[in-house]
């Protein structure tokens, strides 16, 4: 009796431990104009999108998802691939910032991003993983997957 208990138990830990592993796996981002991923906790809301030559460019937007001109905002990216780390430094170009050197080759590494609001405000580091695939239901980079797969 006590061993089946204990199986129980165990059985119900593992079927908590696999939702919660899938509900930690789920996209739920917000649909952006570039098809990038949103930087949570940015004012205005900053977009990550990574170009076709792997330059990386952040516009912003406001609440209502309508194009801010960047102003005081700075930001470093910090890429943990498999051939080393690499730091981008970002210039403003337009009414975007525009990384002057391009993400190292291959996919599926950690990414940090130092969002600064202004030059004397502390450095907000939003972490996810690089995932350039394209996903099968919503068509767009998995880093900026809008699906609840």
């Amino acid at each position: 009796m006590n061993t089946n208990l204990r199986l129980l138990t165990l059985a119900a830990a593992l079927c908590v431990g696999l939702f919660t592993v899938n509900a930690a796996d789920k996209h739920d981002h917000k649909a952006t104009p570039k098809g990038g991923r949103l930087l949570e906790k940015t004012e205005p809301r900053a977009e990550f999108v990574v170009e076709k030559d792997r330059s990386v460019s952040i516009h912003f937007y406001s609440e209502d998802m309508k194009p801010v001109a960047a102003s005081t905002q700075s930001v470093t990216v910090i890429a943990d691939a498999a051939s080393g780390k690499a730091t981008l430094q970002f210039e403003k170009k337009g009414d975007s910032l525009v990384s002057k050197t391009k993400m190292p080759e291959g996919d599926g590494y950690n990414v940090v991003v130092q969002f600064k609001q202004t030059a004397n405000s502390r450095p907000q580091n939003l972490r996810f993983k690089l995932d350039m695939h394209i996903c099968g239901g919503c068509k767009r980079a998995e880093y900026g997957c809008i699906c609840d797969h």
